[in-house]
C-alpha cells in the first residue's frame, strides 16, 4: 500500500506525485514475485509524501516512508524505516536511491526463513 499526501500549497513540484506513482507501479510489478519469495511483504505500507510539514509524521507511521522537499525547503527528502530516520536522499535520482531502499527493506524484512535456516 502507497500512501501519499494530495499536495497543498506548500508543494510547487509534482515531484511527490510522481514518485507516489512509480513507486506505486514498482510495487505492484514487484509483488506478485514477492509474495513467493517474501511472505508479508504484501503487508507493508509505504508513504511519499511532499513536504517537511506533515510528511515525516506519516512517514515514520508507514514501514518505509519519505518526505519530498516542499516550497522553500532545502532540496532533500529524509527517509524513515520503522520508524527511524536511516537517509536523507538528494539529487536527481531519488526515485532510484528509494526503490533501491523500498527493495532491501523487503529482502531484509521478510526474507528470513521461518525455521531459522
Amino acid at each position: 500500500m502507497v500512501v501519499a499526501c494530495p499536495g497543498c500549497g506548500r508543494t510547487t513540484s509534482t515531484l511527490f506525485q510522481q514518485l507516489a506513482k512509480d513507486v506505486q507501479s514498482h510495487l505492484r510489478a514487484q509483488m506478485p514475485v514477492w509474495r513467493r519469495q517474501y511472505p508479508g511483504a504484501e503487508e507493508m505500507s509505504v508513504a511519499v509524501m511532499g513536504c517537511v510539514v506533515n510528511g515525516p509524521g506519516e512517514s515514520k507511521q508507514a514501514n518505509i516512508g519519505i518526505s519530498l522537499p516542499g516550497t522553500g525547503e532545502s532540496p532533500s527528502a529524509p527517509v524513515f524505516v520503522d520508524g527511524e530516520k536511516v537517509a536523507t536522499l538528494k539529487g536527481d535520482d531519488i526515485a532510484v536511491q528509494f526503490m533501491g531502499i523500498v527493495d532491501r527493506y523487503v529482502k531484509d524484512r521478510y526474507g528470513r526463513n521461518p525455521q531459522g535456516e
